[in-house]
């Protein structure tokens, strides 16, 4: 990591995402950190031009969210084994309760296909970094592909407190409804699924003073040079001394 950070990288393709990877909208604010990093990254030489690639999202979605219902489910099954009894009306909030119910719909196969699913999504990332998949409508594929996609770390600024409380009763609705986690925070997850390095830096402050973070991420393996990249912009556009207002 020392050694990734200690001499910029040289100069990379980067596909600049200012929506969600299906087009629809982020919040504005947002959307200027991001479209302000591209500024920032063009100025540093490197070659920024819009990117969306033409990956399934829904789709991988849904698979992600019946695999982590499994793994609660799984983790409430062993604590309850370990005490050996059956699960009382407190021992979990609602929102648990309800991924264990959902994971209960789910078989070993359909256990075994989202995980599939999951790889596949992993594989056409890469694809279409390296220009191998075609790009989504009113999208762009670099010639040759990219080296790094930038994009917001969240679809919005900082959620209010109590927006994601775990009193939620419905598990699949927390998750991907339109008021759930999937649609503020859709892009982090996208490189949990690939399993390709990415990172987020805080360089950007709405107006009332909130952080905003945008998204890097490169191809599978190249994660010192995602670290030299980082490491080159903070040194252009350093945060150390920000503070939001409540630590003033």
């Amino acid at each position: 990591l020392l050694a990734a950070t200690g001499s910029p990288p040289p100069r990379l393709r980067v596909g600049l995402l200012d929506t969600r990877f299906d087009g629809t909208p982020i919040e504005p604010e947002v959307r200027e950190a991001v479209l302000a990093a591209g500024t920032l990254l063009a100025g540093l030489g490197h070659h920024v031009e819009p990117f969306r690639p033409a990956v399934d999202v829904p789709v991988m979605m849904q698979a992600w969210t019946d695999i982590v219902a499994c793994g609660t489910a799984l983790w409430i099954e062993r604590a309850l084994a370990r005490e050996g009894r059956t699960l009382a009306d407190d021992d979990v909030e609602p929102l648990a309760r309800s991924a264990r119910e959902h994971a209960r719909l789910i078989s070993g196969t359909d256990y075994l296909a989202a995980v599939e699913t999951v790889h596949a999504f992993g594989r056409d990332m890469e694809a279409a970094f390296a220009g191998e998949l075609p790009a989504a409508p009113r999208g762009k594929v670099a010639s040759g592909g990219i080296d790094v996609l930038l994009c917001a770390t969240l679809a919005e600024p900082p959620a209010r407190i109590g927006r994601f409380d775990h009193s939620r009763a419905d598990y699949v609705d927390y998750r991907l409804g339109p008021d759930g986690v999937f649609a503020h925070s859709p892009f982090t997850a996208i490189f949990n699924a690939s399993g390709q390095p990415a990172a987020s830096l805080p360089l950007h402050v709405t107006g009332s003073g909130l952080p905003v973070g945008v998204h890097l991420a490169c191809a599978f393996g190249e994660d010192e040079r995602l670290m030299a990249l980082c490491a080159e912009i903070e040194a252009a556009a350093p945060w150390f001394d920000r503070r939001p207002p409540a630590m003033r």
